[in-house]
């Protein structure tokens, strides 16, 4: 089988709704092609544009901060995206914060790795952290609650 014969099924694939294809050819040529589609999501900070190809092309865009209130004097950061948490810049340095550090509004309060990009998490509010509700280097999805902010 030739590569242009191959890079059209994945082209055709790539615009096609199938999720999953395999193909077994008589000259023993196997394929096996998975569509990956990835939600769009807003960056925090303005990193240059990242492309990255697998089946398709991905443009990665991470959401703003979602903050909730509690009651009137708590406030919660949640994880903005899907990744993993770092509670400190790098392995031997110190916590951006700990449990009662004041913080001000875009103070950095953790990082959160996603697809090999560091993205860091700022702060919405000036306050006092009361609780933190993640580990460092533990996974975390969209949405996920990491810090309480009186």
């Amino acid at each position: 089988m030739e590569y242009s014969e191959i890079k059209k099924i994945m082209n055709d694939m790539e615009k096609s709704s199938l999720a999953e294809l395999s193909l077994e050819f008589p000259d023993g040529t196997k394929i096996s092609l998975k569509n990956v589609t990835e939600e769009k999501t807003k960056i925090i900070s303005n990193p240059p544009a990242v492309n990255v190809a697998c089946t398709s092309e991905l443009n990665t865009e991470i959401t703003t901060n979602k903050i909730k209130e509690i009651g009137e004097s708590l406030k919660i950061v949640t994880s903005p995206m899907v990744g993993t948490f770092y509670a400190k810049p790098s392995p031997d340095a110190k916590n951006f914060v700990e449990i009662g550090t004041k913080v001000k509004k875009g103070e950095t309060l953790c990082i959160i790795e996603a697809m090999k990009l560091m993205n860091e998490i700022e702060s919405e509010y000036d306050g006092e952290i009361a609780e933190i509700l993640v580990k460092d280097g533990e996974m975390v999805d969209y949405g996920k609650p990491l810090f309480k902010i009186k």
